[in-house]
Protein backbone atom coordinates (compact mmCIF):
# COMPACT_ATOMS: atom_id res chain seq x y z
CA UNK A 1 0.00 0.00 0.00
CA UNK A 2 1.27 3.75 -1.06
CA UNK A 3 1.29 5.80 1.70
CA UNK A 4 2.24 9.25 0.43
CA UNK A 5 5.12 11.30 2.52
CA UNK A 6 3.76 13.91 4.65
CA UNK A 7 5.34 16.84 6.63
CA UNK A 8 8.01 14.95 8.91
CA UNK A 9 7.45 16.65 12.25
CA UNK A 10 10.80 14.17 13.51
CA UNK A 11 12.06 11.25 11.50
CA UNK A 12 14.59 8.72 12.07
CA UNK A 13 14.16 8.58 15.60
CA UNK A 14 15.24 5.58 17.58
CA UNK A 15 13.05 2.94 18.39
CA UNK A 16 15.90 2.09 21.36
CA UNK A 17 14.75 5.61 22.88
CA UNK A 18 11.21 6.03 22.39
CA UNK A 19 8.49 5.06 23.65
CA UNK A 20 5.72 4.37 20.75
CA UNK A 21 2.97 4.05 22.88
CA UNK A 22 3.83 7.68 24.97
CA UNK A 23 3.63 8.87 22.01
CA UNK A 24 0.75 8.39 20.49
CA UNK A 25 -0.80 8.97 23.26
CA UNK A 26 0.33 12.48 23.31
CA UNK A 27 -0.95 12.89 19.72
CA UNK A 28 -4.17 12.35 20.90
CA UNK A 29 -4.31 14.77 23.52
CA UNK A 30 -2.45 17.81 21.09
CA UNK A 31 -5.41 16.60 18.47
CA UNK A 32 -2.56 15.72 15.99
CA UNK A 33 -3.84 15.06 12.32
CA UNK A 34 -1.24 12.53 10.18
CA UNK A 35 0.45 9.39 10.44
CA UNK A 36 3.12 7.38 12.99
CA UNK A 37 5.22 5.25 11.25
CA UNK A 38 7.52 2.58 12.52
CA UNK A 39 10.43 0.68 10.86
CA UNK A 40 12.17 -2.47 11.19
CA UNK A 41 14.70 -4.44 8.79
CA UNK A 42 11.48 -5.93 6.45
CA UNK A 43 8.76 -4.72 8.29
CA UNK A 44 7.05 -0.99 8.44
CA UNK A 45 3.83 0.17 10.19
CA UNK A 46 1.41 2.93 10.74
CA UNK A 47 -0.79 4.05 13.18
CA UNK A 48 -3.31 6.73 11.13
CA UNK A 49 -4.88 9.97 13.29
CA UNK A 50 -6.91 12.33 12.46
CA UNK A 51 -7.66 15.79 14.56
CA UNK A 52 -6.19 13.21 17.54
CA UNK A 53 -7.81 9.94 16.88
CA UNK A 54 -6.65 6.97 15.75
CA UNK A 55 -9.10 6.37 12.78
CA UNK A 56 -6.58 3.06 11.50
CA UNK A 57 -3.24 1.50 11.51
CA UNK A 58 -1.99 -0.66 8.83
CA UNK A 59 1.57 -2.80 9.18
CA UNK A 60 3.09 -5.09 6.35
CA UNK A 61 6.20 -7.82 6.49
CA UNK A 62 7.18 -10.38 3.56
CA UNK A 63 4.78 -12.24 5.29
CA UNK A 64 1.44 -10.87 6.15
CA UNK A 65 -0.47 -7.85 5.81
CA UNK A 66 -2.58 -6.79 8.90
CA UNK A 67 -5.51 -3.62 9.30
CA UNK A 68 -6.99 -1.87 12.18
CA UNK A 69 -6.98 -3.19 15.86
CA UNK A 70 -4.45 -6.04 15.24
CA UNK A 71 -2.32 -3.83 13.10
CA UNK A 72 -2.27 -0.94 16.06
CA UNK A 73 -1.49 -3.87 18.77
CA UNK A 74 1.59 -5.65 16.70
CA UNK A 75 2.67 -2.22 16.00
CA UNK A 76 3.35 -1.17 19.61
CA UNK A 77 4.49 -4.47 20.47
CA UNK A 78 6.81 -4.43 17.94
CA UNK A 79 8.40 -1.01 18.52
CA UNK A 80 9.67 -1.87 21.91
CA UNK A 81 12.38 -3.87 20.30
CA UNK A 82 15.53 -1.77 19.74
CA UNK A 83 17.18 -0.17 16.39
CA UNK A 84 13.69 0.48 14.73
CA UNK A 85 13.01 4.05 13.01
CA UNK A 86 10.30 5.97 14.34
CA UNK A 87 8.68 9.18 12.55
CA UNK A 88 5.02 11.50 13.03
CA UNK A 89 4.03 13.27 9.92
CA UNK A 90 1.39 15.87 9.08
CA UNK A 91 -1.16 15.57 6.54
CA UNK A 92 -4.59 17.31 5.80
CA UNK A 93 -7.64 15.39 7.23
CA UNK A 94 -8.92 14.34 3.96
CA UNK A 95 -5.30 12.86 3.27
CA UNK A 96 -5.91 10.77 5.93
CA UNK A 97 -9.40 9.58 5.13
CA UNK A 98 -8.72 8.88 1.66
CA UNK A 99 -5.67 6.25 2.96
CA UNK A 100 -8.09 5.11 5.35
CA UNK A 101 -11.03 4.66 3.21
CA UNK A 102 -7.98 2.65 0.91
CA UNK A 103 -7.18 0.43 3.99
CA UNK A 104 -11.10 -0.43 4.65
CA UNK A 105 -12.36 -0.04 0.88
CA UNK A 106 -13.65 -2.83 -1.57
CA UNK A 107 -11.21 -3.14 -3.79
CA UNK A 108 -13.24 -3.00 -6.99
CA UNK A 109 -10.48 -2.72 -9.88
CA UNK A 110 -6.69 -4.66 -9.29
CA UNK A 111 -3.57 -4.08 -11.09
CA UNK A 112 -4.77 -2.14 -13.93
CA UNK A 113 -1.48 -0.93 -16.49
CA UNK A 114 -1.22 2.73 -17.53
CA UNK A 115 -0.48 0.47 -21.39
CA UNK A 116 -4.02 -0.49 -21.25
CA UNK A 117 -6.16 2.02 -18.72
CA UNK A 118 -6.40 5.49 -19.05
CA UNK A 119 -6.39 6.59 -15.65
CA UNK A 120 -7.82 10.11 -16.33
CA UNK A 121 -11.15 8.10 -18.03
CA UNK A 122 -10.93 5.91 -15.34
CA UNK A 123 -11.45 8.65 -12.54
CA UNK A 124 -14.02 10.51 -14.80
CA UNK A 125 -16.21 7.61 -14.60
CA UNK A 126 -15.90 6.81 -10.99
CA UNK A 127 -16.71 10.62 -10.15
CA UNK A 128 -19.79 10.38 -12.58
CA UNK A 129 -20.80 7.06 -10.20
CA UNK A 130 -21.31 9.67 -7.47
CA UNK A 131 -19.88 7.40 -4.93
CA UNK A 132 -16.66 7.99 -2.95
CA UNK A 133 -13.52 6.13 -4.80
CA UNK A 134 -10.11 5.61 -3.53
CA UNK A 135 -7.60 5.00 -6.62
CA UNK A 136 -3.72 3.75 -6.23
CA UNK A 137 -1.39 4.30 -8.69
CA UNK A 138 2.06 2.76 -8.06
CA UNK A 139 4.13 4.16 -10.44
CA UNK A 140 6.84 1.52 -12.38
CA UNK A 141 9.88 4.19 -13.33
CA UNK A 142 10.53 5.79 -9.58
CA UNK A 143 9.90 3.91 -5.63
CA UNK A 144 6.29 5.55 -4.36
CA UNK A 145 3.20 6.89 -5.67
CA UNK A 146 -0.17 8.67 -5.45
CA UNK A 147 -3.45 8.41 -3.95
CA UNK A 148 -6.77 9.90 -6.15
CA UNK A 149 -9.63 10.20 -4.16
CA UNK A 150 -13.39 11.18 -5.37
CA UNK A 151 -15.06 14.25 -3.62
CA UNK A 152 -18.58 14.59 -4.51
CA UNK A 153 -18.27 15.71 -8.03
CA UNK A 154 -14.27 16.29 -8.26
CA UNK A 155 -11.29 14.34 -7.46
CA UNK A 156 -8.34 15.23 -5.78
CA UNK A 157 -4.56 13.68 -5.33
CA UNK A 158 -1.71 13.78 -2.90
CA UNK A 159 1.66 12.26 -4.35
CA UNK A 160 4.94 12.41 -2.92
CA UNK A 161 7.97 12.25 -5.11
CA UNK A 162 11.79 12.25 -4.62
CA UNK A 163 12.89 15.93 -5.66
CA UNK A 164 16.36 16.85 -7.37
CA UNK A 165 18.16 16.87 -3.87
CA UNK A 166 19.22 13.35 -3.04
CA UNK A 167 17.39 12.09 0.44
CA UNK A 168 14.47 15.57 -0.04
CA UNK A 169 10.71 15.06 -1.42
CA UNK A 170 8.44 16.94 -2.39
CA UNK A 171 4.57 16.32 -1.72
CA UNK A 172 1.81 17.85 -3.72
CA UNK A 173 -2.31 18.01 -2.63
CA UNK A 174 -5.30 18.39 -4.16
CA UNK A 175 -5.49 19.59 -7.76
CA UNK A 176 -1.73 20.23 -8.11
CA UNK A 177 -1.68 16.15 -6.78
CA UNK A 178 -3.65 15.01 -9.22
CA UNK A 179 -2.11 16.57 -12.16
CA UNK A 180 1.13 15.19 -10.35
CA UNK A 181 -0.24 11.63 -10.70
CA UNK A 182 -1.13 12.29 -13.98
CA UNK A 183 2.18 13.03 -15.38
CA UNK A 184 3.75 10.69 -13.24
CA UNK A 185 1.45 7.84 -14.64
CA UNK A 186 2.69 8.87 -18.70
CA UNK A 187 5.99 6.68 -17.85
CA UNK A 188 4.19 3.57 -16.56
CA UNK A 189 2.00 2.95 -13.60
CA UNK A 190 -0.22 0.26 -11.93
CA UNK A 191 -3.44 1.14 -10.82
CA UNK A 192 -5.81 0.10 -7.60
CA UNK A 193 -9.42 1.21 -7.34
CA UNK A 194 -11.37 0.63 -3.96
CA UNK A 195 -15.28 1.50 -3.54
CA UNK A 196 -15.43 3.65 -0.06
CA UNK A 197 -17.51 1.69 2.40
CA UNK A 198 -21.32 3.12 2.36
CA UNK A 199 -21.09 3.29 6.54
CA UNK A 200 -17.37 4.39 7.59
CA UNK A 201 -15.73 1.39 9.13
CA UNK A 202 -16.08 1.21 12.95
CA UNK A 203 -13.17 3.60 14.45
CA UNK A 204 -10.38 2.21 16.30
CA UNK A 205 -10.47 5.98 17.81
CA UNK A 206 -11.93 4.83 20.89
CA UNK A 207 -8.22 2.64 21.49
CA UNK A 208 -5.46 4.46 24.32
CA UNK A 209 -2.58 3.13 23.16
CA UNK A 210 -1.22 1.65 26.61
CA UNK A 211 1.87 2.32 28.31
CA UNK A 212 4.78 0.97 27.43
CA UNK A 213 6.78 -2.04 29.61
CA UNK A 214 9.86 -2.15 30.48
CA UNK A 215 11.90 -2.25 27.17
CA UNK A 216 13.56 -5.18 26.43
CA UNK A 217 17.87 -5.35 25.50
CA UNK A 218 16.49 -7.62 22.86
CA UNK A 219 13.82 -9.25 20.96
CA UNK A 220 10.43 -9.23 22.44
CA UNK A 221 10.12 -12.19 25.46
CA UNK A 222 10.19 -15.55 23.58
CA UNK A 223 6.19 -15.85 24.45
CA UNK A 224 5.40 -13.59 21.96
CA UNK A 225 6.04 -14.27 18.40
CA UNK A 226 5.64 -11.51 15.94
CA UNK A 227 3.78 -11.37 12.95
CA UNK A 228 5.34 -13.32 10.22
CA UNK A 229 7.39 -15.35 12.89
CA UNK A 230 5.18 -18.17 12.65
CA UNK A 231 4.54 -18.01 9.24
CA UNK A 232 8.01 -17.95 8.00
CA UNK A 233 8.83 -20.69 10.24
CA UNK A 234 5.91 -22.89 8.41
CA UNK A 235 7.22 -22.27 4.97
CA UNK A 236 10.92 -23.41 6.25
CA UNK A 237 11.99 -26.55 6.81
CA UNK A 238 12.13 -27.41 10.59
CA UNK A 239 16.14 -26.23 11.59
CA UNK A 240 17.93 -29.26 11.03
CA UNK A 241 20.62 -30.68 13.51
CA UNK A 242 24.01 -28.13 12.87
CA UNK A 243 26.88 -30.71 11.38
CA UNK A 244 29.52 -28.56 13.12
CA UNK A 245 29.77 -27.34 16.95
CA UNK A 246 30.77 -23.98 18.45
CA UNK A 247 33.68 -25.29 18.93
CA UNK A 248 35.13 -26.43 16.08
CA UNK A 249 35.12 -22.71 14.52
CA UNK A 250 38.66 -21.93 15.15
CA UNK A 251 39.21 -18.09 15.81
CA UNK A 252 42.52 -16.43 16.49
CA UNK A 253 44.17 -15.65 19.47
CA UNK A 254 43.93 -12.06 20.61
CA UNK A 255 46.63 -9.63 20.57
CA UNK A 256 45.01 -7.15 22.31
CA UNK A 257 42.77 -6.83 25.51
CA UNK A 258 39.25 -8.84 25.18
CA UNK A 259 37.01 -6.42 24.62
CA UNK A 260 32.90 -6.61 24.30
CA UNK A 261 31.08 -8.10 21.11
CA UNK A 262 29.11 -4.28 20.63
CA UNK A 263 31.28 -3.02 17.96
CA UNK A 264 29.32 1.13 18.36
CA UNK A 265 30.04 1.87 21.67
CA UNK A 266 32.85 1.11 24.28
CA UNK A 267 32.30 -1.83 26.60
CA UNK A 268 31.06 -1.32 29.77
CA UNK A 269 33.77 -1.98 32.81
CA UNK A 270 31.75 -4.84 34.23
CA UNK A 271 31.33 -6.38 31.30
CA UNK A 272 31.92 -10.10 30.57
CA UNK A 273 34.88 -11.22 27.91
CA UNK A 274 33.47 -13.44 25.65
CA UNK A 275 33.77 -16.76 26.43
CA UNK A 276 33.92 -20.29 24.15
CA UNK A 277 33.35 -23.63 24.03
CA UNK A 278 36.91 -24.19 23.27
CA UNK A 279 38.65 -23.10 26.20
CA UNK A 280 41.95 -23.48 24.99
CA UNK A 281 41.23 -20.71 22.38
CA UNK A 282 41.44 -16.64 23.82
CA UNK A 283 38.34 -14.35 23.07
CA UNK A 284 38.18 -11.95 19.79
CA UNK A 285 39.11 -8.55 20.16
CA UNK A 286 36.42 -5.98 19.13
CA UNK A 287 38.91 -5.14 15.59
CA UNK A 288 38.45 -9.44 15.52
CA UNK A 289 35.07 -9.34 15.89
CA UNK A 290 34.55 -6.75 13.50
CA UNK A 291 36.49 -8.29 11.01
CA UNK A 292 34.31 -11.50 11.60
CA UNK A 293 31.05 -9.71 11.08
CA UNK A 294 32.74 -8.18 7.59
CA UNK A 295 34.10 -11.37 6.39
CA UNK A 296 30.94 -12.97 7.12
CA UNK A 297 28.63 -10.33 5.13
CA UNK A 298 30.89 -10.87 2.71
CA UNK A 299 29.84 -14.88 2.72
CA UNK A 300 26.22 -14.24 2.96
CA UNK A 301 27.06 -11.41 -0.03
CA UNK A 302 28.67 -14.31 -2.14
CA UNK A 303 25.31 -16.51 -1.68
CA UNK A 304 22.87 -13.96 -2.91
CA UNK A 305 24.97 -12.72 -5.94
CA UNK A 306 25.48 -17.17 -6.82
CA UNK A 307 21.53 -17.16 -6.32
CA UNK A 308 20.89 -14.24 -8.23
CA UNK A 309 22.61 -15.53 -11.09
CA UNK A 310 21.32 -19.00 -11.10
CA UNK A 311 17.81 -17.60 -10.74
CA UNK A 312 17.72 -14.15 -12.67
CA UNK A 313 15.64 -12.94 -10.19
CA UNK A 314 16.18 -11.48 -6.72
CA UNK A 315 14.82 -14.15 -4.24
CA UNK A 316 17.70 -14.69 -2.08
CA UNK A 317 16.63 -11.84 0.64
CA UNK A 318 13.07 -12.95 1.15
CA UNK A 319 14.46 -16.72 1.83
CA UNK A 320 17.33 -15.32 4.07
CA UNK A 321 15.16 -13.34 5.86
CA UNK A 322 12.75 -16.25 6.86
CA UNK A 323 15.31 -18.10 7.58
CA UNK A 324 16.22 -15.96 10.39
CA UNK A 325 13.42 -15.87 11.70
CA UNK A 326 13.24 -19.54 11.88
CA UNK A 327 16.09 -20.06 14.19
CA UNK A 328 15.39 -17.08 15.91
CA UNK A 329 14.62 -19.76 18.68
CA UNK A 330 18.53 -21.43 18.87
CA UNK A 331 20.15 -17.53 17.89
CA UNK A 332 18.24 -14.68 19.18
CA UNK A 333 20.98 -12.41 18.42
CA UNK A 334 20.05 -13.05 14.25
CA UNK A 335 16.23 -12.40 14.86
CA UNK A 336 15.67 -10.02 12.42
CA UNK A 337 12.88 -8.25 14.66
CA UNK A 338 15.63 -7.61 16.83
CA UNK A 339 17.74 -5.60 14.53
CA UNK A 340 20.83 -6.48 15.87
CA UNK A 341 22.17 -8.29 12.58
CA UNK A 342 21.02 -6.78 9.64
CA UNK A 343 22.22 -7.34 6.27
CA UNK A 344 21.91 -4.81 3.17
CA UNK A 345 23.70 -3.73 -0.13
CA UNK A 346 26.20 -7.08 0.19
CA UNK A 347 27.74 -5.49 4.02
CA UNK A 348 26.39 -7.18 7.26
CA UNK A 349 26.14 -5.18 10.45
CA UNK A 350 26.07 -6.89 13.89
CA UNK A 351 25.05 -4.08 17.43
CA UNK A 352 24.33 -7.26 19.75
CA UNK A 353 26.22 -9.35 21.92
CA UNK A 354 26.82 -13.47 21.06
CA UNK A 355 30.12 -15.68 21.06
CA UNK A 356 31.53 -15.05 17.89
CA UNK A 357 31.58 -18.88 17.30
CA UNK A 358 27.61 -18.57 17.61
CA UNK A 359 27.48 -15.79 15.99
CA UNK A 360 29.28 -17.95 12.71
CA UNK A 361 27.45 -20.99 13.31
CA UNK A 362 23.63 -19.31 13.69
CA UNK A 363 24.18 -17.58 10.13
CA UNK A 364 25.96 -20.16 8.50
CA UNK A 365 22.77 -22.33 9.46
CA UNK A 366 20.47 -19.62 8.52
CA UNK A 367 22.41 -19.52 4.68
CA UNK A 368 21.68 -23.38 4.54
CA UNK A 369 17.76 -23.07 5.03
CA UNK A 370 17.69 -20.37 2.83
CA UNK A 371 19.66 -22.14 0.22
CA UNK A 372 17.62 -25.48 0.59
CA UNK A 373 14.45 -22.89 0.43
CA UNK A 374 15.44 -21.49 -2.96
CA UNK A 375 17.10 -25.22 -4.22
CA UNK A 376 13.83 -26.77 -3.42
CA UNK A 377 11.62 -23.78 -5.29
CA UNK A 378 13.37 -23.60 -7.95
CA UNK A 379 15.23 -27.38 -8.65
CA UNK A 380 15.97 -26.71 -12.31
CA UNK A 381 17.95 -23.73 -11.82
CA UNK A 382 21.48 -25.29 -10.53
CA UNK A 383 21.35 -22.53 -7.96
CA UNK A 384 23.64 -24.64 -5.52
CA UNK A 385 26.14 -24.94 -8.29
CA UNK A 386 26.47 -21.39 -8.66
CA UNK A 387 26.53 -20.81 -4.85
CA UNK A 388 28.97 -22.82 -4.78
CA UNK A 389 31.23 -21.46 -7.46
CA UNK A 390 30.66 -18.23 -5.52
CA UNK A 391 31.86 -19.20 -2.36
CA UNK A 392 34.43 -20.65 -3.81
CA UNK A 393 35.88 -17.61 -5.16
CA UNK A 394 35.71 -15.70 -2.27
CA UNK A 395 37.47 -17.95 -0.52
CA UNK A 396 40.31 -17.79 -2.90
CA UNK A 397 39.91 -13.86 -2.71
CA UNK A 398 40.27 -14.16 1.37
CA UNK A 399 42.58 -17.03 1.63
CA UNK A 400 43.95 -15.68 4.95
CA UNK A 401 40.81 -14.37 6.58
CA UNK A 402 39.40 -17.84 6.17
CA UNK A 403 42.19 -19.76 7.45
CA UNK A 404 42.50 -17.11 10.03
CA UNK A 405 39.56 -18.10 11.70
CA UNK A 406 38.51 -21.38 10.15
CA UNK A 407 35.42 -20.37 8.37
CA UNK A 408 36.00 -22.84 5.81
CA UNK A 409 33.69 -25.39 7.83
CA UNK A 410 31.05 -23.02 8.28
CA UNK A 411 31.09 -22.04 4.31
CA UNK A 412 30.98 -25.99 3.82
CA UNK A 413 28.04 -26.17 6.10
CA UNK A 414 26.04 -23.99 3.57
CA UNK A 415 25.74 -26.37 0.92
CA UNK A 416 25.43 -29.79 3.55
CA UNK A 417 21.84 -31.56 2.19
CA UNK A 418 18.90 -30.62 3.65
CA UNK A 419 17.20 -33.07 6.75
CA UNK A 420 14.68 -34.72 4.73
Amino acid sequence: MIVPRGKPVHENLSTSYVNVAALLADLQVNEFTGYVSVEFWGYRGYAFLSRGQIVNAYEATEAIVQREREALDSLLSRAQARNGKVGFFQHPEEVIQAIAGIINGEPVYRDLSSDFTNLEKLVEKLVKSGETWYVEALFEQEQGGGIIYTAGDRAEGVVSVESAVEGQYHTALGVEGLKLIYERVAKGAVFNAYRGAATPATSIAAIKPPAAPPRAEAAPPGGFIPVGRAEAAGRMEELPPPTIRASEIRLAAAASPVVDTVLVEDADEDDSPLELEDESTRPLTREQYAELVALMGEVVSAVEAGATDALRRADFLPSFREALISIATHYPFLDPFAAEFEYAGGVATFRGKARPADFVVGLAQALRLAVADLDRRSPDTQVRSHIEAALRALRQRRQAEFERYGLEIATNEILAPSAS
